[in-house]
C-alpha cells in the first residue's frame, strides 16, 4: 500500500512540472534523459510481486515518474518508488503486483526532468504483466510415489538477483510437506511427506538475495480422493414383458488404487445386494412390485479406506427403477343392478394399450369404451338379468398380481320401510356397504367409541355392535371387501366384511397425543390415515411414512372422501380463531381447492356432503362443482340447523329444513344453479329435533335419514321410498 501511495505523489508533482515554466523563465540548459531499460516485461504467480530498478541519467534540475498523458488513472497492479538520486542519475524501484486474475496486462511509465527555462525530455517505458495459475501438483490417494523425478520446477520464476544469493521457504499449512532443493542450477519444489490428508495443500517457496528483496511462487498440492471405476447403471423399467432375470444385475465396483479396502455397508429398501471381488449383484425385492406405478430412486452405500492414509468415507452408487405395469385399479360403482345401463368409471395405468377388445374379454355386458386419460376410462355396461361378479386382472409375464378390481352385479334392493332405533347417536359419518346392503357407523358416549352395523333381512333392520377396539375413523377398503378402523390409542383393526373375522392390521408405535380420527382410501389404492387432534399429521398406511401431498394447514381437521376416493373434503373444525377454511382435494391433480364458504361457523363433520364421483359438493344449502365453484343453492335460507346432502351418484340433493321439520329432494345435475325440488316433501318425524345425515340408495329410490334428539336421548334412521 505504501507504493502505491508514494507513487500518486510521483503523479501529482508531475502534473505541476508539466504545468509551470516558459521559455522566458530562468536560466539552465537543455534537458536530457536516458534509462537502463527500455522496455519492463515479468511473468508471475498470483499473488507475488515482480519488481526491477530503472536507473535513470538525466540533465536537468530533477526527475520524476508518472503516467503518459492521456492514462488518468494508475493500474492496481503497478506501483513505482523512488530509491536513490544525485544531481546526474535516480534510481526508481517499479513493483508489479500479480493480485489480479491471470491474464496478461499493459500499461507504461513515463520519466521526465527539465529545467526551469522550460526544457523538458521524457522516455516511455512500455510495461507488460502475464499473471499465471500458481503450480499445481496432483497426486491420487493410494499412488502416491513422491521422489525426486516428482520435483516441481520454479526456474521459471524469474532470475535471483545478488551474488550470495540464499533460500527460504514455508507454507501457510502443512508447512512441513514441501522442501526445496538446488538440481543443475535451477530450484526444485520436493514433496517430503507420503501421507497427507485429501485436500488442498498451499505453501510458498519465497526467493530472498542479500538486499533483503525477495519474491515468492505459489504451490498448490492436491491430494485427491481414491477413484472407482463404476459403469453407468441404466434405468430399470419393470413392465408387462418383463420376466424375473431381468430383476437382477451386476454392477462393476473396481477401485483405481491398489490397496483401497471398501465394503457395502446399505442398500435401498427395495434390493438385496451381494458383494463380490470387482462387482455387486443387486437383485428386486418381490415387494417392490406392489408399489404404484413410478420412478423409485435405489441406492447402494460402500465404505472404503486406504490404508491410514485416509480415514473411512464413503460412496453411493444410485439408479432408478420405474414400474410401468398396466393394471386397473379400481371401477366405481363397482356395485351394478341387473338389467341395468350405467357408465362405470375405470382407473388404473397405462388403460390407453388397452383395447376395446381387451375391456370386452372381461365381460361381455361392456357396450362401449370412451377413453379419457391413460389413467381413466369410461364404460357404458348393460348389466344382464343375473346376479353375477366379474374380476378385472391383466396378466404380466411376472405372474405377479397387479391391481385387481372387480364389479358386482346385483338385484336392486328392496328396504324395509321403516323407523329404526339406534342404541346411540352416530357420532361419524355413516358408511353404505352397498354390495351388502349394510350401514356402519361409531357412538361415542362415555368416553368410549363403539362401532355398529345395520343390516336387513328384507322385512326388518338388525342393529349390533361389531368388533373394533374404540373405533374413531372408518372406511371400507380394497374393493370393498375390508373395514378399517382406527382408535384414539392409534390401534388399527381390519375386518373381513364377508365373515367378519378381525385380520392383521399394523399400528403405529410411539403414538403419543395423536388421534386417528379419519381413515381414506383413494382411487389408486392408497390409503390413509389422519391425525385429527388440533395440527394434523397424515399418513400413509400401512407404512407409516408420512404423506408427500402438501395438505393446507387447518386446525383439527374434518376429512370426507368421496366413494370411489377422488375428491376429499379438508376443513377445520372448532378451532382457535376465524374465519374457517375448508378444501376439496383433488387427489388425480394433486391439488387443493378453497371452498369459499364465507363462515365463522365451526364446521363439523355433518355440515359437508360429496358425490361419489366428487363432481357435487355440499355445504348447508349450497352446491360447489369439484373445482370449489359455487353453482347454486337449495332451499329457501341456511339456518344454521338445516342441512343438505347430495345423492352417491351426484344427482340429486336431500336439503333437510329445520324449521320446516320436512326434507325436500332437488335436481342439482345443472351447472347454472337452478335447482328444481323434485315430488313432495319428506316429513320428518317431531322426535327427530336434529337430522345428522341423509343418505340415498344406489338408485335414488330410498332416503336413509339418521336423526337424534338429544333431549329424548332418542335416535332413530328412518327409511323413506321416493
Amino acid at each position: 500500500m505504501r507504493y502505491l501511495q508514494k507513487f500518486v505523489f510521483t503523479l501529482l508533482s508531475l502534473f505541476l512540472v508539466g504545468c509551470g515554466g516558459s521559455d522566458d523563465d530562468g536560466g539552465g540548459g537543455t534537458a536530457s534523459i536516458t534509462l537502463n531499460v527500455s522496455q519492463i516485461t515479468a511473468s508471475v504467480y498470483q499473488g507475488d510481486i515482480y519488481e526491477v530498478d530503472v536507473t535513470v541519467n538525466y540533465q536537468g534540475e530533477g526527475v520524476l515518474v508518472g503516467m503518459p498523458k492521456g492514462v488518468n488513472e494508475v493500474p492496481i497492479w503497478l506501483g513505482a518508488d523512488k530509491q536513490s538520486i544525485t544531481s546526474n542519475q535516480a534510481v526508481f524501484r517499479v513493483y508489479l503486483h500479480g493480485n489480479v486474475d491471470t491474464g496478461v496486462y499493459n500499461s507504461a511509465l513515463r520519466f521526465v526532468t527539465a529545467y526551469s527555462n522550460g526544457s523538458v525530455a521524457y522516455k516511455d517505458v512500455p510495461i507488460e504483466l502475464t499473471v499465471k495459475e500458481p503450480l499445481v501438483f496432483t497426486v491420487v490417494a493410494g499412488k502416491q510415489n513422491v521422489t525426486l523425478e516428482s520435483m516441481i520446477s520454479v526456474s521459471d520464476s524469474g532470475p535471483v538477483e545478488g551474488n550470495s544469493t540464499y533460500i527460504t521457504y514455508g507454507a501457510f499449512s502443512d508447512w512441513d510437506w514441501l522442501d526445496v532443493e538446488v538440481v543443475n542450477n535451477q530450484y526444485k519444489a520436493k514433496i517430503i511427506k507420503t501421507d497427507l490428508s485429501v485436500g488442498e495443500h498451499i505453501g510458498y517457496i519465497e526467493f530472498l538475495d542479500q538486499n533483503y528483496r525477495f519474491r515468492k511462487v505459489k504451490i498448490v498440492y492436491l491430494v485427491t480422493e481414491p477413484e472407482f471405476n463404476i459403469d453407468t447403471v441404466n434405468k430399470l423399467t419393470i413392465n408387462n414383458e418383463t420376466i424375473a432375470s431381468e430383476l437382477n444385475m451386476t454392477i462393476p465396483v473396481t477401485p483405481t488404487s491398489e490397496g483401497v479396502i471398501w465394503n457395502v455397508i446399505d442398500s435401498s429398501s427395495m434390493i438385496s445386494v451381494t458383494q463380490n471381488l470387482n462387482n455387486v449383484d443387486v437383485s428386486l425385492e418381490f415387494d417392490l412390485l406392489s408399489q404404484n406405478n413410478g420412478i423409485y430412486q435405489q441406492w447402494i452405500e460402500f465404505e472404503y479406506q486406504y490404508g491410514d492414509l485416509l480415514f473411512p468415507k464413503t460412496r453411493k452408487i444410485e439408479f432408478d427403477v420405474e414400474i410401468d405395469f398396466t393394471d386397473i385399479q379400481q371401477i366405481s360403482p363397482y356395485v351394478l343392478y341387473t338389467s341395468d345401463e350405467v357408465t362405470v368409471r375405470v382407473w388404473g395405468n397405462n388403460l390407453m394399450s388397452l383395447t376395446e377388445e381387451d375391456f370386452k374379454a372381461f365381460t361381455s355386458i361392456i357396450q362401449s369404451v370412451n377413453y379419457i386419460s391413460d389413467n381413466e376410462v369410461e364404460l357404458n355396461i348393460k348389466a344382464n338379468t343375473t346376479e353375477q361378479e366379474i374380476n378385472f386382472v391383466i396378466e404380466n409375464s411376472l405372474d405377479y398380481l397387479r391391481g385387481e378390481a372387480r364389479v358386482v352385479v346385483r338385484h336392486a334392493p328392496v328396504f324395509p320401510i321403516m323407523s329404526v332405533d339406534l342404541p346411540e347417536k352416530p357420532a361419524s359419518k355413516v358408511i353404505y356397504d352397498s354390495e351388502r346392503e349394510r350401514f356402519y357407523f361409531r357412538t361415542f358416549s362415555n368416553w368410549t367409541n363403539l362401532l355398529y352395523e345395520i343390516s336387513h333381512d328384507n322385512e326388518q333392520w338388525i342393529v349390533e355392535q361389531i368388533v373394533g377396539e374404540s373405533p374413531k375413523g372408518l372406511a371400507i377398503i380394497d374393493n370393498g371387501t375390508q373395514l378399517l378402523t382406527s382408535s384414539a390409542s392409534c390401534s388399527m383393526t381390519k375386518i373381513d366384511l364377508d365373515t367378519k373375522v378381525t385380520v392383521d392390521a399394523p399400528s403405529v408405535t410411539h403414538c403419543g397425543y395423536m388421534d386417528f380420527g379419519f381413515i381414506g382410501q383413494y382411487y389408486t389404492g392408497e390409503t390413509v390415515v389422519i391425525n385429527t387432534n388440533q395440527w394434523p399429521s397424515i399418513y400413509n398406511y400401512p407404512n407409516w411414512e408420512l404423506a408427500t401431498a402438501n395438505y393446507p394447514n387447518v386446525y383439527s381437521p374434518n376429512a370426507i372422501l368421496s366413494k370411489n376416493g377422488t375428491h376429499l373434503i379438508w376443513t377445520d373444525s372448532t378451532g382457535i380463531s376465524s374465519p374457517r377454511n375448508a378444501y376439496i382435494y383433488d387427489v388425480r391433480s394433486n391439488q387443493f381447492n378453497q371452498l369459499n364458504t364465507n363462515d365463522s361457523y365451526d364446521f363439523y363433520v355433518d355440515s359437508f356432503s360429496v358425490s361419489a364421483n366428487g363432481e357435487r359438493i355440499s355445504y348447508k344449502n349450497a352446491i360447489y362443482n369439484s373445482s370449489a365453484i359455487l353453482i347454486g343453492r337449495v332451499g329457501t335460507n341456511d339456518d344454521t340447523w338445516n342441512r343438505t346432502f347430495v345423492s352417491i351418484d351426484g344427482s340429486y340433493a336431500a336439503h333437510y329444513d329445520f324449521s320446516e321439520k320436512q326434507i325436500q329432494i332437488y335436481n342439482i345435475q345443472s351447472n347454472e344453479g337452478v335447482f328444481l325440488s323434485v315430488g313432495l316433501p319428506l316429513l320428518v318425524n317431531e322426535e327427530a329435533e336434529f337430522v345428522k345425515e341423509i343418505k340415498f340408495s344406489e338408485d335414488n329410490r330410498y332416503v336413509f335419514v339418521f336423526s337424534s334428539n338429544v333431549s329424548t336421548e332418542v335416535y332413530k334412521m328412518y327409511v323413506y321410498e321416493r
